[in-house]
């Protein structure tokens, strides 16, 4: 099957993509800072499945590095008990790039995801990239049936 042009483009943008994502978990987990964030909302996110059992909440947080306050967010998924939230003035424990603290991401945040997004990426840049491989003719499927008899 032939990939158009425009496939391949889809294909190499998402790998991308999901490389960067993987490379921000992997460095966020292996070499990123721990600081205390206060939290400044936090909301019933909106279910993916409309499971009425799925209860996900998006936490937003703001913390300082260097006098610069910083912005993140993460999703705490399924949470049963309210009571483990933490409160909207309250303080979670976050993880930045200190030479970039933009990139930041919550607590849980390690390099296992970042490992599965970046292979995922480079799979696909790979499926992009690759040249789409020529397909045998009848004709030749002939000459090579009519050489094996022969």
């Amino acid at each position: 099957m032939k990939k158009s042009n425009s496939t391949r483009l889809i294909l190499v943008a998402v790998g991308i993509l999901l490389v960067l994502f993987g490379l921000r978990g992997v460095a966020l987990g292996l070499v990123g800072k721990t600081a205390q964030a206060s939290v400044t909302e936090v909301e019933e996110a909106a279910g993916q499945h409309n499971d009425p059992m799925e209860h996900n909440y998006q936490i937003s947080y703001r913390f300082s590095v260097n006098s610069k306050d910083y912005t993140g967010s993460f999703t705490q998924k399924r949470v049963y008990n309210t009571a483990t939230l933490p409160s909207v003035g309250g303080t979670v424990s976050v993880r930045y790039l200190s030479a970039a603290p933009a990139i930041n991401g919550g607590p849980d945040t390690g390099p296992v995801g970042g490992l599965v997004f970046g292979g995922l990426g480079l799979l696909l840049l790979f499926l992009g990239i690759r040249p789409a491989r020529p397909v045998a003719s009848a004709a030749s499927a002939e000459n090579t049936q009519a050489d094996s008899q022969g």
